[in-house]
């Protein structure tokens, strides 16, 4: 049996979290939990991360720490690299690893531009590295009954869909205005770029087709968020298979009471399903097979572990793993992430100018 794939931590900012057993389930733990991989060290040069860089030696004495790329690279033999940085430094950092042919998993979005994001697709095609980008979404066991659900024709043709998520919004208290997360300079957008992605990213898996046409509207409804950065995004797609999409995104909601207003639902000619992003799934449809109960309600509660996105992120990760070793493409690949960017930046675009905006 081979040796198992040893990896570097690069960053630890974007969904990171710790070693601590019963917390701070992230990607490092995903990684680690990896029976073909070995976590062999950590690189982090933001001084802020000391006392989460303390805590990693202390719960992973075997690895070896790095306050530079430049060193990590120098010293550190290694076959893939985990990069959970802003986007503002991802893909610099990205850039300088794929150049030394080393694989890569990106949190997202791995840049603020898709023009950022180009040069690192050129270079993923020369040195042959496996790249993966993290819009997990796809692997929910929700999402994966729906598309079961669209295979057999259950909805007929597919017809539109919308997606939205309102959450609470960029002030003290609730979402921190100084965070890289709501800055222009790192995180390049605001509540698109932030979680559009992912949304994006379940409208190709369940349609199969590329987006031909953007239109949208992006606006600062509140103070909290910084100047220029949008709130509230309402975003209507237009697919090559004809096929409509609505986004709706704020950062809206007060905290008194929910804090996060989300549905999912795609219609067709024979039926339609509603996924409020919980395990609960609704489906009618007026298909034959369906005509002695055309609604039904189902139940699908992922299985728990304690990693980032429970027992499906776990596995997320695993075909990112796999793919390494087999040569088989990722499950979002760096072009898939090149084409969500190029979506929320033809978004933005429309936005500005008040136009609709031709991808293809």
């Amino acid at each position: 049996m081979a040796n198992p794939l040893r990896a570097a931590v690069v960053g630890l900012r974007n969904h990171a979290g710790t070693l601590e057993p019963d917390k701070g389930h992230g990607l490092i733990k995903s990684f680690k939990a990896q029976p073909d991989v070995t976590v062999v060290a950590y690189c982090e040069w933001d001084m802020e991360q000391a006392d989460a860089l303390d805590a990693l030696r202390r719960a992973d004495p075997q690895a070896h720490f790095y306050a530079a790329l430049g060193d990590l690279l120098a010293q550190e033999l290694f076959d893939l690299a985990v990069i959970l940085l802003p986007p503002s430094e991802a893909i610099a950092a990205a850039l300088q690893l794929a150049g030394a042919g080393k694989h890569l998993y990106i949190e997202k979005n791995g840049a603020r531009r898709a023009s950022e994001l180009g040069p690192l697709c050129d270079l993923a095609s020369e040195k042959g590295v496996v790249i993966q980008v993290g819009y997990p979404w796809t692997h929910h066991p929700v999402a994966r009954q729906i598309k079961q659900l669209l295979a057999e024709g259950v909805l007929g043709k597919l017809l539109d869909m919308e997606a939205r998520l309102v959450t609470t919004q960029v002030r003290s208290g609730l979402r921190d205005p100084h965070h890289w997360m709501y800055r222009a300079a790192t995180q390049g957008g605001g509540i698109l770029h932030m979680e559009g992605g992912h949304w994006l990213t379940l409208f190709h898996y369940f349609t199969g087709a590329e987006v031909r046409s953007v239109t949208a509207l992006c606006n600062r409804l509140t103070d909290g968020i910084e100047t220029g950065l949008e709130d509230v995004a309402t975003v209507a797609l237009e697919f090559d298979s004809g096929v409509h999409a609505l986004l709706h995104m704020g950062y809206l909601l007060s905290g008194a009471g929910i804090r996060n207003d989300m549905n999912f639902i795609l219609r067709g000619l024979a039926g339609a399903i509603s996924w409020p992003l919980t395990g609960e799934l609704t489906v009618s449809s007026a298909t034959s097979a369906w005509q002695n109960a055309p609604v039904r309600t189902f139940q699908i509660e992922p299985a728990p572990r304690a990693v980032y996105a429970d027992q499906w992120g776990y596995e997320f990760v695993a075909d990112f793993v796999r793919a390494i070793r087999t040569g088989a493409h990722p499950p979002v690949t760096l072009d898939d992430g090149y084409r969500v960017l190029q979506i929320i930046d033809a978004a933005y675009e429309s936005s500005r100018t008040g136009r609709r905006i031709d991808l293809q």
